[in-house]
């Protein structure tokens, strides 16, 4: 038993009693064996049905470390090659700029290939209009033939979902079997997770953590996100039980039950730094489908997950022999106190519940008394001095994204322009209000938004690239 195991109980009930969260559900490996296992909450707010070690969430961006180890899987064959060009075993894949040939499956894996990901326009157009048969994940692919790369292959990381899908696509062309098929045959069911899946046809409905937005109120997703094109960078299914099991499969260097996924060698080239990301503790560097950073000074392997209503978060102790799983149907950065709160008891500190992120005062206000309220809220909350609640630039962005998913353009504007007001330098407000402009047809704004983005940072690829297609229009 960890030191401080009776004190995550109480720091975990008073995050998801203060951030007002549906479900959360926790697991801790130690020493091989799942140590610690903790659900709060219930699946749905309409069903109130209670969730447990066994309650099903969708853990987006996660899965990009199984995408990455079933690659390796194919080099460990000598199926494909890291660092040969990715055209070379996908020859349909094709944008539009003559640099996309020299990209190679090593650059996608670290996010350092140039492709651009999709904003939060075209994620919402792609999710809510689902495609689910098995032409999906080549189509996606084709479908990338007017895109452009934001820099040049191998040049410097930049995240993106995209480059994670035309992966799965060369995992079902290489293999020969459809993509979800290869990875419950080769990696979820060889690690012994049974209730895992990146297929939405294969999933226990009964059981799903639903997903929960802010709208401002807390509702349930109106739709149930999913494209099948999406599937590798976006929508693996799984329960905090199988978790464990992946993360001690991991912890074990690719063997679980005796039988082995993956060798060490593939492991050490994953979690070996192949770009700089600069945003410690958890994302000091990129692997290969892998985040790798320092926590107080122990090394971390992890990977998060985020959007439409959940967010996750696993996290590898290698030299601990210990890891950690949450899973919440949220969307918020209660999902980072979570996580460090756990990451602390795993390293026998005392686990602290931290400060609210003024995102929740704010959905109050909102949701109470509309966008003067909210600003009367900020005004309050910068009086009383950060005591209770954190106030950042970047948080209010991500109720923006959950407005827009429930088609709320008018109180996102509304709500970007309160982010503004507190945060006159925010490139990334400065961004999205501009895209939403750009939506409604006010391209005059838009351009003017975007100018001011780049006049505080020129450097801004988000900002160049929405500038260059507000002025084709």
């Amino acid at each position: 038993m960890m030191i401080f195991e009776n004190k995550l109980d109480e720091v975990l009930e008073k995050i998801v009693t203060r951030w007002g969260i549906p479900g959360l559900s926790i697991g801790i490996v130690d020493s091989g064996e799942i140590a610690y296992t903790r659900s709060l909450g219930v699946q749905s707010l309409e069903t109130q049905v209670m969730v447990t070690s066994e309650s099903i969430f969708c853990l987006q961006s996660i899965g990009k470390c199984f995408v990455s180890c079933a690659v390796m899987q194919l080099v460990e064959r000598g199926k494909i090659q890291l660092d040969a060009p990715f055209v070379q075993y996908l020859p349909y894949f094709k944008m539009e700029d003559d640099r996309y040939p020299q990209i190679t499956i090593r650059q996608i894996l670290s996010h350092t290939s140039g492709m651009p990901d999709m904003d939060g326009f075209e994620y919402n157009d792609l999710v809510f209009h689902p495609e689910v048969d098995d032409g999906a994940a080549e189509r996606y692919v084709r479908g990338l033939s007017s895109m452009k790369l934001v820099h040049a292959p191998g040049e410097k990381f930049l995240y993106s979902n995209i480059g994670y899908n035309v992966l799965g696509d060369l995992i079902s062309k290489i293999s020969g079997q459809a993509f979800e098929e290869y990875m419950k045959v080769n990696i979820l069911s060889p690690a012994g997770m049974p209730d895992s899946t990146f297929l939405l046809a294969d999933v226990d409905r009964q059981r799903v953590a639903v997903p929960h937005l802010r709208t401002p109120e807390m509702i349930i997703n109106p739709t149930y996100p999913y494209h099948r094109g999406d599937a590798p960078a976006s929508f693996l299914h799984s329960t905090v039980v199988d978790m464990c099991r992946w993360a001690i499969t991991c912890l074990k260097r690719g063997i679980y039950q005796g039988q082995r996924i993956l060798t060490p060698a593939s492991y050490d080239v994953m979690w070996t730094p192949a770009a700089k990301r600069g945003n410690p503790p958890l994302k000091e560097d990129m692997g290969l489908g892998w985040n790798l950073g320092h926590f107080d000074g122990v090394q971390t392997v992890s990977h998060g997950g985020g959007g439409f209503g959940w967010t996750g978060q696993l996290i590898l102790l290698p030299e601990k022999g210990r890891a950690a799983i949450i899973l919440c149907n949220e969307e918020s950065s209660a999902i980072g106190r979570t996580s460090g709160a756990v990451l602390r008891t795993m390293l026998e500190q005392e686990p602290q519940a931290g400060k609210v992120m003024w995102m929740v005062p704010i959905s109050q206000a909102l949701h109470a008394g509309g966008i003067q309220s909210a600003y009367a809220c900020y005004d309050e909350l910068k009086r009383s001095g950060g005591e209770e609640y954190v106030i950042d630039d970047y948080e209010l962005i991500g109720l923006v994204y959950q407005l827009m998913g429930v088609g709320k353009i008018d109180l996102a504007i509304d709500v970007l322009n309160l982010n503004i007001h507190a945060f006159p330098e925010s490139v990334d407000s400065y961004v999205c209000l501009a895209d939403l402009h750009f939506r409604k047809g006010q391209h005059s704004r838009a351009k003017e938004l975007l100018k001011k983005a780049l006049s505080i940072d020129p450097g801004s690829p988000e900002a160049a690239l929405l500038l260059e297609k507000v002025r084709q229009h």
